[in-house]
């Protein structure tokens, strides 16, 4: 066993730096007495993505903020980074990379590669106007920010929740801003639709255009931006985002031979050691965006886009490279997002979801306050769940306050297989400053209580 800060003279190579590869080359070099390479297409490393909409809104000054560790801390540690810098290939026989005419060799690989946004095909095109972006990375963030200090109109294609954190921030500043979305609704991947109302009454209230069921026929302008069709509607624009997605960038991983899952994500077994042809490769390991997961629910293989999932899985290769046989389970994935004054929390699955997967549930859904209604700063909480054969599988809360702290909750009881009668029991606690004397997700499990069979389940 290498003792903390000795070196076994091992080479650990990374290839990614965000919330995976960062946290991997920390933790081996405190706890591996690996050698450490960090290489990323990135020009920066070790920021918070999900911090930069809050750049545009001005909660956060600017993105120096949102840088976690400088590059002298990696020094200092003797990590080497390498930024704005692709790997070419990935020789999983010889136990080598390539970048150019460069060969690296490793005794242990991490792949942590992350995504790149999707651009649908009818706008492609136009995709490369000046003004017009995707938002990935803290460089994007840097030029986008810059394009609205002079902008007056907006247009952003796709309402998760980056497009929807964006949209508010920049209608607070003035900017004239439309919100498109394909589908009929908005955050679709975590919220039903009659949740979503809530979220699209809120975003209207604030100034913000939402127009769902419509997908843009063409982005317009000869160098720059100038205007977006939507249903023969031409919408003023000097800046666009599009915002529709992402799909994990494993072309490196494909190339050399790594099995590629249906979801598009690298194939790992429960120790995130990556797989060819059916076969685990010990020395290679994958983990974040650009890896397959598995749903608890479900059983299904996902993707996760959170940063939590990220550094639990950065967590699990860490401990399985320094031999602590680790695994990684399938995931509730618990949201959540804040988009202007509105906390919006999701976890298992949605009901869109559940008929995807042919899983029968039976909803509930209670709106209360957050605290006594005769209490100062009293708001509404609206409040979700979902239940197949009696056990609880999703649930969607939307408030002012108290919504992480019930989403982490809730994401517990799934893992638990609770069934709406023990949570039928469960015991909460009251302060009319901060509850109410039930707490509304009681009255949620009530209203599916009632639409329940007398006997068994769906």
């Amino acid at each position: 066993m290498v003792k903390r800060g000795e070196t076994s003279g091992k080479k650990l190579l990374i290839i990614g730096g965000g919330a995976v590869g960062m946290a991997v080359s920390t933790g081996a070099t405190r706890y591996t007495g690996y050698e450490v390479m960090v290489i990323s297409a990135d020009k920066h490393a070790s920021y918070s993505q999900c911090g930069i909409p809050y750049v545009f809104s001005g909660d956060i000054p600017n993105f120096e903020q949102l840088i976690v560790k400088g590059p002298e801390f990696f020094k200092e540690m003797g990590i080497k980074v390498r930024l704005d810098t692709r790997v070419d290939s990935i020789d999983l026989d010889n136990s080598s990379i390539r970048i150019g005419n460069e060969k690296l060799a490793f005794d242990k690989l991490v792949i942590a590669t992350g995504s790149i946004p999707a651009i649908p095909k009818i706008i492609e095109k136009s995709s490369s106007l000046k003004n017009v972006f995707t938002l990935r990375t803290l460089s994007d963030g840097i030029l986008i920010r810059e394009a609205l200090n002079n902008a007056k109109d907006i247009v952003i294609i796709g309402a998760g929740s980056i497009g929807a954190e964006v949209s508010i921030a920049t209608a607070r500043q003035g900017i004239r801003t439309s919100l498109l979305n394909r589908s009929n609704t908005i955050l679709s991947s975590s919220l039903d639709p009659d949740m979503a109302e809530v979220v699209i009454s809120y975003l209207e209230e604030e100034g913000v255009q939402v127009l769902t069921g419509y997908a843009p026929t063409s982005i317009n302008g000869e160098e720059s931006v100038i205007s977006v069709i939507v249903n023969e509607i031409e919408i003023p624009a000097d800046v666009v985002l599009i915002s529709v997605g992402v799909i994990p960038d494993v072309s490196i991983a494909s190339e050399s031979g790594i099995d590629i899952g249906p979801t598009g994500g690298i194939v790992t077994n429960d120790r995130l050691q990556v797989m060819r042809n059916g076969n685990v490769i010990e020395d290679v390991y994958s983990g974040g965006e650009c890896t397959q997961i598995y749903n608890f629910v479900t059983g299904e293989p996902m993707l996760s886009h959170l940063a939590s999932t990220a550094r639990r899985m950065a967590g699990v290769i860490t401990n399985n490279l320094g031999g602590k046989d680790t695994r990684f389970g399938p995931v509730a994935n618990p949201w959540v997002a804040v988009i202007g004054n509105l906390q919006i929390g999701s976890v298992g699955i949605t009901t869109a979801e559940a008929e995807k997967q042919g899983i029968k549930v039976v909803s509930g859904i209670a709106t209360g306050s957050t605290r006594a209604e005769y209490f100062p700063g009293s708001h509404k909480i609206y409040i979700k769940v979902l239940f197949h054969e009696r056990c609880l599988v999703g649930a969607q809360i939307i408030s002012t306050t108290g919504v992480k702290e019930r989403i982490d909750g809730i994401s517990l009881a799934i893992k638990k297989k609770q069934t709406i009668d023990e949570l039928l029991e469960m015991e909460t606690c009251y302060s009319p400053a901060v509850s109410t004397l039930q707490d509304p997700l009681l009255f949620a499990v009530k209203g599916a209580y009632k639409k329940m069979p007398k006997k068994g389940g769906q």
